[in-house]
């Protein structure tokens, strides 16, 4: 081993503690997160969902708020800005007119809506149109059919998005007070599960007493299609499909439709005929929908 003198370590010493107590820590973090400018539709969804809902919106594509499960991509800007737009008029004011304040959306709507722009595909052929997730998420696919011709057709704009909206904020509604057993028992042992889709369609599945054919998976899927499909449909739509099942399907049908009608007046205190007034009411006034801009 090499010896070193010992006044040469001593000197050494001295340099390494001198240049040691030069270095002094900083208080400042190295990571700080960059600063992202909004733009109008993050200041339109601060403004018109954050402050009065507590409700956020992500438009744009994130690996951890999507299903991976999925082929999938984002959701353009325009169609974007559509559907919040779409969804404050039809999907919320609604609620807050019927109930009287921002309240009720405030404490039960989930507190993230999730855009994708592409549709989800089921390995069975069938497309999924929303997702709920244990009450705090819902996910809307197929944003970017959303233009100028779509957005106002009322019956496009229910079937891909406020007839899944409806469905899922009550899945989130029945979770938290549950409705009652005697809805089950309806229809009973001819729930079919996943073969609904073969089992039945929508033009066959009144007869059996189911108002659509996805209704005739389970009964919370059957209970918020009836709540769904009723504040959705004009009457005359609804008697159409009522009428698809003859006298046997109507019968169990309008059984049905009265246990959804009560649950939800007597613990929600909403009358559902007085909030499908206004939804269609709504509806015919959508043409004259500012759809694009965001002042």
């Amino acid at each position: 081993m090499k010896r070193y003198p010992f006044k040469y370590a001593i000197a050494l010493l001295a340099l390494l503690h001198f240049s040691c107590s030069k270095e002094k820590l900083s208080s400042d973090s190295i990571f700080v997160d960059s600063k992202i400018d909004k733009n109008e539709l993050d200041l339109y969804i601060e403004n018109k969902y954050v402050k009065p809902y507590n409700v956020s919106i992500v438009y744009k594509y994130v690996d951890g708020e999507s299903d991976m499960n999925y082929n999938l991509s984002p959701a353009n800007y325009q169609s974007a800005v559509r559907m919040t737009k779409l969804f404050t008029y039809l999907g919320i004011e609604p609620y807050d007119k019927i109930t009287g304040s921002t309240g009720f959306i405030r404490s039960y709507f989930p507190k993230l809506l999730t855009y994708i722009g592409s549709p989800a595909y089921r390995n069975n052929g069938t497309m999924v149109l929303g997702t709920a997730e244990g009450g705090r998420k819902i996910t809307m696919y197929n944003l970017n059919a959303l233009n100028d011709q779509t957005a106002s057709d009322i019956e496009f704009l229910n079937f891909y998005y406020f007839h899944t909206i409806h469905h899922e904020f009550a899945h989130i509604l029945n979770q938290t007070k549950d409705f009652p057993r005697t809805f089950n028992a309806i229809s009973g042992a001819t729930y079919v599960a996943d073969a609904w889709n073969t089992e039945f369609n929508d033009n066959t599945a009144p007869a059996a007493g189911f108002i659509s054919a996805y209704a005739a998976k389970e009964a919370s899927e059957d209970f918020v299609e009836v709540y769904s499909y009723y504040i959705t449909l004009t009457p005359a739509q609804w008697q159409a499909r009522l009428n698809r099942g003859g006298a046997a399907g109507r019968a169990i049908l309008e059984a049905k439709l009265n246990i959804v009608k009560t649950y939800f007046m007597s613990v929600w205190k909403i009358d559902m005929d007085v909030l499908r007034d206004d939804i269609l009411e709504r509806q015919a006034k959508l043409p004259t929908l500012d759809q694009t801009s965001l002042n």
